[in-house]
């Protein structure tokens, strides 16, 4: 077997039961990084000499007492740049933290080590994780796995370059506008972004360090990977309350209960009002549609009752440009006072939480709370809601103060990039992204699942019953061996 193109949970069987030793994956791992890390930049830290002596601390483990070890025992994987790894720099891609070095583990690394993992290394993030494409001005551009000419996502990207690549088998990442589901998307995986307070957030950047908590709404902590067994595996070892965040509540997982196609109810959505998608997303949003349906799922397109779109995105814009200005001082904030007026969404926005006016934050919470109720409401008939990640398949490199273009028509490209991922992080529910498949180029085309608040143990359910009916998850062509 090559380990390297093994699920981390089969990994994890094959180390438990002797088939392969961890310091046999984690070594296979760190030669394919070696001979092929360098032009795709996925990882930028590398932490060859402590990754090996993980891995054969886990052997003699395994050797002594193979009873009681945690479900990733030996099993290398990767960690988001941005999350604390104690001895690690964590600088998020912001050149003023470039010297910061991590005294302790992120919550979410603590319980990936309990639980058996090998720390790998760090993967790319674009400066402070705000932004779809994975460009640091630290370390440099992560590529598309399928064209290097391509996005590879982000604010994941580098993350999921390094799991469609075969680099790593798991990854840990966030998102608080699609940081997850955009790179599993625009690489071919799979990603799930929890409930919101699924997964504790101690030790991750933004928050900048030493700095008052401001990223308490949206911003969510979940795993990237190759099969929903291992999104399963992950979510169990870092889901719960750490003890930090009040906000956290102690909502047990429960079973993952185990569907046939027939018995689902699936609502899906092609498109919404705010960005019609290209005509390859709709093509693979119908061709799954109809898999389901000859599979004996009930499927009808369905939208939550008296949804407004675009308030619904001006919301949550809105409130994550007040959780990101809530520290910056008045001089930064007021040259955007006069920009209401502006044609881009976004700018409007970022004019309008400049302002930190606490009766207008309110009221975004308000409207909040609607948009959550709206879209329970829909759930209580349907098993799960599938839509669209992105308007399109990974699009060329660009700019971001340049239109993104959706079949020759321009956006601007804040809105447009999120224009699908919002909602989920708008409303705290669990969203899990399945490769389902391609544009007319051969770029990788995912669906994300949605589910109602604290429901992931029913999403992965109906996640696993249509992963069966997939193809496998695809392996770029530069990336076979």
């Amino acid at each position: 077997m090559n380990p390297c193109f093994e699920t981390a949970t089969g990994l994890g069987r094959a180390i438990r039961n002797g088939r392969l030793s961890s310091a046999e994956a984690t070594e296979a791992h760190l030669r394919r990084i070696a001979r092929i890390n360098g032009p795709l930049n996925a990882l930028v830290v590398v932490d060859r000499d402590r990754a090996m002596k993980a891995a054969r601390a886990a052997d003699r483990a395994l050797s002594k007492n193979g009873a009681g070890l945690g479900p990733l025992h030996g099993v290398p994987i990767t960690i988001k740049e941005a999350f604390d790894v104690a001895g690690l720099a964590t600088t998020s891609s912001h050149p003023p933290l470039k010297d910061n070095v991590a005294k302790a583990d992120a919550s979410l690394v603590a319980r990936l080590r309990a639980a058996g993992a090998v720390i790998l290394g760090k993967t790319n993030v674009p400066e402070l994780c705000m932004d779809f494409q994975t460009e640091s001005p630290l370390f440099g551009t992560t590529r598309n796995a399928w064209d290097a000419r391509r996005t590879a996502g982000g604010s994941t990207g580098g993350g999921g370059a390094a799991v469609a690549a075969r680099l790593s088998p798991l990854e840990f990442g966030s998102d608080i506008g699609g940081s997850v589901r955009n790179p599993a998307h625009f690489n071919g995986i799979f990603s799930l972004k929890p409930s919101e307070w699924r997964v504790p957030g101690r030790g991750h950047v933004p928050d900048l360090p030493g700095l008052t908590r401001t990223i308490r709404y949206m911003g969510v902590f979940g795993p990237l990977a190759r099969s929903v067994g291992d999104l399963e595996t992950a979510l169990r070892i870092i889901a719960g309350p750490d003890g930090n965040e009040a906000e956290a509540a102690p909502v047990p997982l429960g079973p993952t209960p185990a569907f046939k196609p027939k018995d689902l109810r699936i609502a899906f959505l092609d498109s919404n009002p705010l960005v019609q998608v290209s005509a390859d997303t709709a093509a693979v949003v119908q061709a799954t549609i109809r898999l389901l349906g000859k599979a004996g799922a009930r499927v009808k397109r369905v939208e939550p009752k008296g949804l407004d779109w675009r308030q619904a995105w001006d919301d949550w814009s809105d409130l994550l440009q007040y959780e990101v200005r809530a520290l910056q001082p008045l001089t930064m904030r007021e040259r955007f006072f006069t920009r209401s007026g502006a044609a881009d969404p976004s700018v409007r926005s970022v004019a309008r939480a400049a302002r930190l006016d606490m009766a207008q934050f309110f009221a975004v919470l308000d409207r909040r709370d609607r948009v959550i109720r709206q879209c329970e409401a829909l759930l209580d008939d349907y098993d799960a809601w599938l839509m669209p990640v992105m308007p399109d398949a990974a699009f060329v490199r660009q700019k971001s103060n340049e239109p993104l273009r959706i079949d020759g028509i321009e956006h601007p490209y804040f809105f447009a990039g999120t224009s699908y991922n919002f909602l989920a992080n708008l409303t705290g529910q669990p969203s899990i992204v399945l490769p389902c498949g391609f544009s007319r180029d051969g770029l990788p085309i995912g669906l994300q699942l949605s589910g109602k608040r604290w429901g992931e143990a029913k999403l992965l359910g109906v996640a696993k019953a249509l992963e069966k009916l997939l193809p496998p998850c695809p392996v770029p062509p530069n990336y076979k061996d």
